[in-house]
Formats: structure tokens, C-alpha cells, sequence
């Protein structure tokens, strides 16, 4: 090979040698930033993280119109759950507690960034009184409840425990078909036999018995409109197969608005 070959080969290999030792340092320096770029990403979220996960509850805000529920009592009724961390938080769990509350009867919670529990309640809607401590909803469900003057129109129920619902569906049931007469419900019983009775506003009382209610209420609303409307009724009795026992009080007392129930007087 000529020398001036020789040293053109010489020289080209140096080159490359040159352009190869270069590009081994770019990937290497390469590879060296992208893993201090990780690293420092990585200590970025783990310090982002700790920071968030030591977020703590600091405000908790009741949405909607209640009348029941105060913010109060849903501070201390959520106080140990507050305890968690804002992002750790159980909402579901906060849901539950408060709607085990007496007049919660459904309720909604979310977060508001960055400290705030925001509480959505829909409050119980009381149909009737239930016994002497606490009330019946739309749904048939006892609740406990003080009494107060605002409640003094619900009807009292009063039945066997576990008859909550089918009380309340045999009240709606009762108040619908009495429509046609003006009468009202203020207590209905049912005893350990299933004996139904009904109190009613002007102060008659409806003995439905355990069977047959429907009929026998339709039977009463015909013979009270019939014949009963413009009498002193203080009971009827419907338990009879086709008629009723009807008790009214004595001239002289209806009179004087003197109601003893020792002197009721039963016209057949």
C-alpha cells in the first residue's frame, strides 16, 4: 500500500475512534440525567405525598336547608373519623355514621380541596308518632325523636315490635279510605291479637278487629255517611259479619260536653 495510503487509513481510523469515544459519553451522560431526572421526580412525589397524606380535616361544611341537624353534632358525632388524614378519609364510612344520626335519613359527603368534608343531609319526614319516643317516615322506618308542638298533628301508632311498617301502610291505608267522610286519624292500635282499633278526630273510636279491614272500612264509611254523621258516635264496632254495634252518648251529655265512657249507650 502507498505510503500516502497508509497514513490516510491511519487518520480515518483515529477519527472514528474519536467519534466513537464521543457518542459512548453522550449515552452515558444521557443515561446519567434521565436517572437524576427519575430520582429527583421520584423524591418530588414522595415529598408531594407525605405532605398530602398529612393533610388533616380542617373544616367541615353542612350544605342544603335542615332544621334537625346541627353542625355541632355532626362535629362530634364524625370527631374520631375526622382524626384521619383528608385523602385517607373513609367517605363512605362518614355516610354511614351519619345516617345512623335520628333525623338523618340520607346524606351525602365529598371532599372540597385541600381541608374541607362537605355534608349534604336530607333530613327524616316524620308521617307519625310512634308509641311515646320517637316517630315513623314515609317508609314505615322508626326513628327516635323528642315531641314537640310542631308534631301535635301526627297521628300515634301503636302496634307490636317489628309492625312498624305495616302499621304505617295500614294508617295511609285507613286515611285514604276515610277521605269520603271528613274524618280523620289521631291514633291507631293494634294489640298482641292483632286487634286494630283507630281513634279518630271527633273522638269516636273504630274498632276494625284483626281481619277483613278493607271491607269493614268501606261498610263504616257507607253507614257513616248514611246515618252516623250527625250523631254523637263515641264507638262503632265493625267486627260483625254484615252490621256493626254502634255506642253513642246520652242527649243531656253530648249536650254538655260530658263524655264518661261508663255511660255509653249501644243502639245495635
Amino acid at each position: 500500500m502507498p505510503r500516502k495510503q497508509a497514513r490516510q487509513a491511519v487518520r480515518n481510523k483515529t477519527v472514528v475512534a474519536s467519534v466513537s469515544w464521543r457518542q459512548r459519553v453522550q449515552r452515558l451522560l444521557l443515561k446519567i440525567g434521565v436517572t437524576l431526572g427519575c430520582v429527583a421526580v421520584l423524591l418530588g412525589a414522595f415529598i408531594t405525598g407525605s405532605h398530602l397524606m398529612d393533610l388533616r380535616v380542617e373544616q367541615l361544611v353542612l350544605e342544603g336547608a335542615v332544621e334537625h341537624v346541627a353542625v355541632t353534632e355532626l362535629e362530634t358525632q364524625l370527631a374520631p373519623t375526622l382524626q384521619a388524614s383528608f385523602l385517607t378519609l373513609d367517605l363512605d364510612d362518614v355516610r354511614d355514621q351519619l345516617e345512623s344520626m335520628p333525623w338523618v335519613y340520607r346524606a351525602g359527603v365529598r371532599r372540597r380541596w385541600p381541608n374541607t368534608v362537605v355534608i349534604e343531609i336530607e333530613e327524616q319526614r316524620p308521617i307519625a308518632r310512634w308509641g311515646l319516643d320517637g316517630f315513623l317516615n314515609h317508609e314505615g322506618e322508626y326513628f327516635p325523636g323528642a315531641f314537640d308542638d310542631r308534631w301535635s298533628d301526627l297521628a300515634r301508632l301503636e302496634g307490636p315490635e317489628g309492625s312498624e311498617g305495616s302499621m304505617t301502610r295500614r294508617y295511609q291505608s285507613l286515611e285514604a279510605l276515610l277521605e269520603p267522610t271528613g274524618l280523620q286519624v289521631v291514633a291507631l292500635h293494634e294489640d298482641s291479637l292483632g286487634q286494630v282499633s283507630a281513634e279518630l278526630h271527633n273522638g269516636a273510636l273504630l274498632q276494625l278487629g284483626a281481619e277483613k279491614h278493607r271491607e269493614r272500612i268501606g261498610r263504616f264509611v257507607t253507614l257513616w255517611r248514611e246515618q252516623l254523621a250527625d250523631q254523637p258516635v263515641m264507638r262503632v264496632d265493625m267486627r260483625y259479619e254484615h252490621g256493626a254495634a254502634v255506642a253513642l252518648l246520652p242527649t243531656s251529655q253530648w249536650a254538655s260536653g260530658d263524655f264518661p265512657l261508663a255511660n255509653w249507650q249501644e243502639t245495635p
